[in-house]
């Protein structure tokens, strides 16, 4: 007689102040680079999902923004309950009236959530942590705690360990190569935000529109040719993003490629165009 096998899924919203690090948690839980990480403030626009698979066992990771409005998907997956666990990213002991505000709202639900405090490879004495963590058991109420370096990869794997423990009884819902909801002009998209936020160092990252043109990934050696459309608003900005004697520019395409190349695992040639709009 064959012996029958269950199926555990579930969906895993990640939630935390902007800059915590929950985009870089996404990518080592996944384990492939789905989400951009910056050292800039709001640098996840929308939420982004990461499927994490292994043997009998589906976890779909929500990456969220470092908000929650009544605008966002984010607040219409807490209005709708849709999803099984909460990971609540914490940098260190910081905390103030943002952490005061989500758990205001995650206090409401009986969904089971874990603490990760975040950044530890910074601290050299963790004993500073022990009156944080008591402080924390007074305001909510989680399941476990876990100290991670997401950044340096550090006991990554025991978040998976606990979730496997508490996934729901369910068939998968994503097929095992699945890996994230985005496309890839998406995730190339959000490649060359991710360096137009490093070497543009005002407000212009965040009003640029990028436009990643529909490819065909080719199966031959030969290169494949992506073309980009950066939109902005004004000439002076333009200028800004082209630099002078493009150097700007070419540093956003060269590094870019590179990070590309590696998501496709194929050689390719960019073209970048910037219009107004």
């Amino acid at each position: 007689m064959d012996k029958i096998i269950s199926f555990y899924f579930g969906r895993v919203l990640i939630l935390g102040r902007t800059n915590v690090g929950k985009s870089t948690l996404l990518n080592q839980l996944v384990e492939k680079k789905i989400a951009i990480t910056s050292h800039k403030i709001n640098t996840t626009y929308f939420n982004i999902t990461g499927i994490y698979n292994y043997n009998n066992y589906q976890i779909e990771y929500i990456d969220t923004p470092g908000f929650i409005n009544k605008n966002n998907i984010t607040h219409n997956l807490f209005i709708n309950k849709n999803f099984d666990i909460i990971l609540f990213v914490l940098d260190r002991n910081k905390w103030n009236d943002i952490e005061e505000k989500i758990i205001k709202i995650i206090n409401n639900f009986s969904i089971p959530i874990i603490i990760i405090i975040n950044k530890i490879d910074k601290i050299s004495n963790k004993t500073i942590l022990l009156p944080h963590i008591n402080f924390i058991k007074n305001k909510i109420s989680f399941i476990d705690l876990i100290m991670i370096s997401a950044k340096n990869k550090l006991y990554i794997s025991n978040i998976h360990k606990i979730i496997f423990k508490i996934l729901p009884n369910k068939y998968h819902f994503f097929p095992k190569n699945y890996i994230t909801n985005q496309t890839k002009e998406l995730i190339i998209s959000e490649i060359i935000r991710k360096y137009i936020l490093k070497y543009i160092h005002n407000e212009i990252p965040y009003i640029i529109k990028i436009k990643v043109e529909p490819f065909i990934i080719s199966s031959k050696t030969f290169t494949n040719n992506i073309n980009i459309l950066l939109y902005v608003k004004k000439i002076s900005q333009k200028k800004i993003l082209i630099g002078k004697n493009a150097r700007i520019l070419k540093f956003i395409i060269s590094k870019s490629k590179n990070d590309i190349e590696i998501f496709l695992n194929k050689q390719i040639s960019i073209k970048i165009k910037i219009k107004l709009k």
